[in-house]
């Protein structure tokens, strides 16, 4: 009788302890949104002396992966994002004639700790406010038109910050919205910052 009492209760703080082990979900997912660019004031003050208007807008897309852990029910998770973004080009112009001087397009790289503070959603569907931050790499890359001027690719160390809300379909299906801001750290570098505000769709395995 004690021997089946015993493993009863082994049984059942087997399954509560289960019940409340951190859960490790590994993902995958593809991005989409708006760039924005925020210039130095060295190339404005460039831009502006060569009659050139310096686009301000690109569309970007990339892909993202990472691990993302704690209890389902528990109000916080955390998690890692790797990110993976490039933006199609966009034109610099005379700002009279509008004949494209050059064509210019970004790419950004990042890894961020991130973390999922669960704000709605019952137990079965959470929607969580999601908080970043991180390190990685960008550039701008300058195709001119002139031939006689060289084509050049800038790259700068950055600081990555996240802010958004997830949005959980399904078991496996999230829905992200995010706003993401690069801080580039190299000196004399074109961009002062970059925004991205756009969406993701993860497959949570």
């Amino acid at each position: 009788m004690k021997s089946n009492i015993l493993l009863t209760s082994l049984a059942s703080l087997l399954v509560v302890s289960g019940a409340n082990a951190t859960e490790y979900k590994p993902f995958v997912g593809a991005t989409m949104g708006f760039q924005g660019v925020t210039y130095s004031s060295e190339i404005e003050d460039a831009a502006r002396d060569s009659s050139l208007n310096l686009p301000d807008n690109f569309f970007t897309f990339g892909l993202e992966g990472g691990i993302r852990y704690g209890a389902h029910s528990a109000i916080y998770n955390g998690g890692f994002t790797i990110n993976v973004d490039t933006t199609t080009g966009s034109n610099i112009e005379d700002k009279f004639t509008d004949a494209k001087f050059a064509e210019v397009k970004t790419f950004n790289m990042s890894a961020t700790y991130d973390n999922y503070f669960r704000i709605s959603g019952d137990k079965i569907k959470r929607i969580d406010l999601v908080l970043g931050a991180g390190v990685g790499t960008m550039n701008y890359d300058i195709d001119y038109k002139n031939n006689m001027i060289d084509d050049e690719t800038v790259w700068s160390p950055m600081l990555a910050f996240k802010v958004g809300l997830d949005f959980e379909m399904t078991q496996n299906l999230t829905l992200s919205a995010t706003t993401r801001l690069f801080t580039p750290t190299r000196s004399h570098y074109w961009m002062h910052s970059t925004y991205v505000f756009g969406g993701a769709i993860k497959y949570m395995f």
